[in-house]
């Protein structure tokens, strides 16, 4: 399993902008083969946190590369986003309660 957690801030100005691209990116990821999940936290301070978890590197590389996503990812880069870190890496370890 592939986990990513992607922390971010969005700048004041793209908050219209960054709601309705998530939208409609939320509409792509589940379409992708060994997605398995994703969720978003706000903390206290504003920050937000999304978590998304994919069966596979295969998967998560998909959804890496898919051309919207890249574009969304450029933009968030450029003007979107006024601070984000992305942490991306295989789960050695997982304990579940049902």
């Amino acid at each position: 399993m592939i986990v990513a957690v992607f922390r971010s801030r969005v700048a004041s100005h793209a908050v219209e902008e960054f709601t309705q691209r998530y939208g409609e990116l939320n509409k792509l990821i589940v379409q992708i083969p060994g997605y398995v999940s994703h969720k978003v936290f706000v903390s206290e301070d504003g920050e937000n946190c999304l978590i998304v978890e994919f069966a596979t590197e295969e998967a998560f590389n998909a959804w890496d590369t898919h051309p919207e996503h890249k574009k969304a990812k450029e933009r968030g880069k450029g003007d979107v986003f006024s601070t984000y870190d992305v942490k991306v890496g295989h789960v050695f370890e997982h304990h579940h309660k049902p």
